[in-house]
């Protein structure tokens, strides 16, 4: 009797994956998540070296992950059923207080972050140019009283008073704590907002005695869910909106193709708002304002350095950034040809602490 009652649930279940293997079969494969920002693994190849070595297999349980019909709806009661249970974390996703999601994928190392400032030590030595650091931190250690109770600890406090020992660093920390009750970083995603990259212009205009430009436009695009939103996507958590100062008269070269804006505005249309700043992440870029007759910049970046950029512009002639992720060319070869004084590396400390980011370049 018992067998028997067990048997209708038994024939639905099996339907439904009946229908959704299925489905995904029928349904074209998709290319790309904008929910998770990245590419999604396609129907494999059959082949018999495929199939007898195991590899095909492998490929096919990954392409039926990422292609199984409704995915995004089925993460989303995942980590519903999750946050139900009392869980905090999802993968590596932290959910802490009003509504702040935490990443803590990174894992922090003292050499890394030592061959980092090295590198960067060895090219001032070897160029005669001043090579300042400026170290975002991130919201866990600017708001670490939003992080839940027996959170995972985080490392950065630690790695951010190592830069400041032992390199030639712009601090941020302390004045980014000094005005928490702003908005400086956003709750879903790791880069910060308008306001704080404002903070981090004038901490670097008192460093290299320039004078801060008073406030431009800012523009405000709602709707904005992050990166860490895409590993825990609570459907209550409410959606972000993009902050980024617009300066007037500067303008965005891309290897030497001029952009009519400073924002791709067809990328704010969709999830990934961050990355419509300075039209996203490239090898190199440059920026010219025909209003300052002198004075240029050299900058060692990473994606922070996208909101921030605009507003030093508005001291300079020209800024040229290269982002070491990216950059092919010789940085020890660049900096010879370079007129400026100043080289400036903007990144995330956990660039610096958790990769070779810098010291992978090519000249080093």
């Amino acid at each position: 009797m018992q067998k028997i009652c067990k048997m209708p649930a038994f024939i639905l279940v099996m339907l439904l994956l009946i229908c959704l293997a299925a489905t995904q079969w029928l349904t074209p494969d998709r290319e790309f998540s904008e929910m998770e920002n990245r590419m999604l693994t396609q129907r494999p190849e059959i082949t018999f070296d495929g199939f007898w070595s195991g590899d095909y297999t492998m490929k096919l349980e990954l392409f039926a992950a990422d292609q199984i019909p409704m995915r995004n709806e089925f993460v989303s009661v995942y980590a519903t059923t999750q946050a139900a249970l009392g869980r905090r974390m999802v993968g590596d996703a932290l959910l802490g207080a009003d509504g702040y999601l935490f990443d803590t994928s990174a894992e922090y190392s003292q050499e890394d972050l030592r061959m980092n400032l090295d590198a960067l030590k060895e090219l001032s030595a070897e160029t005669g140019k001043n090579v300042w650091i400026l170290p975002v931190p991130s919201a866990a250690t600017v708001y670490p009283e939003k992080l839940p109770a027996y959170a995972p600890l985080n490392q950065e406090e630690a790695m951010l008073r190592t830069v400041e020992q032992e390199a030639e660093v712009i601090p941020l920390l302390d004045a980014m704590r000094a005005n928490k009750d702003q908005k400086l970083l956003y709750a879903m995603d790791h880069h910060w907002t308008a306001a704080g990259a404002r903070i981090g212009y004038e901490a670097v205009c008192d460093k290299l005695g320039l004078t801060p430009a008073p406030q431009g436009e800012i523009l405000t695009c709602d709707g904005f869910y992050g990166s860490f939103y895409a590993r825990y996507p609570l459907p209550w958590l409410e959606a972000e909106a993009l902050t980024y100062e617009l300066p007037q008269g500067v303008r965005l070269l891309i290897n030497g193709e001029e952009k009519d804006t400073l924002v791709d505005e067809t990328v704010l249309a969709g999830r990934d708002k961050y990355a419509a700043l300075l039209h996203g992440n490239h090898d190199s870029i440059e920026l010219i304002n025909d209003s300052v007759a002198e004075g240029s910049l050299l900058v060692i970046k990473d994606s922070y350095a996208n909101a921030l950029l605009p507003m030093l512009a508005r001291n300079y002639h020209q800024i040229t950034a290269v982002d070491p992720r990216y950059f092919t060319g010789n940085i020890k070869e660049l900096l010879t040809e370079f007129e400026g004084e100043d080289v400036l590396c903007v990144c995330g400390i956990s660039s610096l602490g958790a990769s070779r980011i810098i010291a992978l370049m090519e000249g080093f």
